[in-house]
């Protein structure tokens, strides 16, 4: 508090030292110059009563502005959220149509039938009877190698069949 205080005090001495000297060399301009000393102490008594309520804060409070580089997500959350929007993109996009589903939502289930059967020492495209065994035959159907297109405007995966499919996928 008392910080404040001097500071205050000197900024008010300063500008009257200021405003006398500028008045021996412009005798003229009084009135402007006398304006112009009333804004100045009046910008101190503000910084001094902000200075004052910056004391007030609760202890371990910090004030954070939005532009801090601290309030940016890490990078790797971002990249998470990003694929986790992506999935979603392609999920919603796979149960609209059949094109989107065989060309955007299946190769990303293929991958992740090929990485947990290569966890069981099975190779989805090389030991089929097995892949089939585990995945079972919804999601086999799904993911198998030599699945065609059939309709390209036909109707997408419904809701209950691909969570059938993730599911069959989780357990493996």
């Amino acid at each position: 508090m008392t910080r404040i205080v001097f500071r205050t005090g000197a900024g008010a001495i300063l500008a009257t030292g200021l405003l006398i000297g500028l008045l021996l060399v412009f005798p003229g301009r009084r009135n402007l110059l006398i304006g112009a000393y009333e804004l100045v102490l009046g910008a101190i008594a503000l910084a001094a009563l902000a200075g004052s309520l910056r004391g007030l804060r609760p202890r371990g409070f910090e004030a954070r502005s939005p532009f801090d580089p601290r309030r940016v997500p890490a990078p790797e959350r971002a990249a998470v959220g990003d694929e986790l929007e992506r999935i979603d993109r392609l999920v919603v996009l796979g149960s609209a149509n059949a094109f989107d589903l065989h060309f955007r939502l299946r190769p990303l289930l293929r991958q992740v039938a090929a990485e947990r059967l290569h966890s069981r020492g099975v190779e989805l495209d090389r030991h089929e009877e097995r892949a089939r065994e585990l995945l079972g035959d919804s999601a086999w159907e799904l993911v198998r190698a030599d699945r065609e297109l059939r309709q390209r405007y036909g109707p997408g995966i419904a809701p209950d069949e691909l969570e059938r499919v993730v599911r069959a996928l989780e357990a493996l």
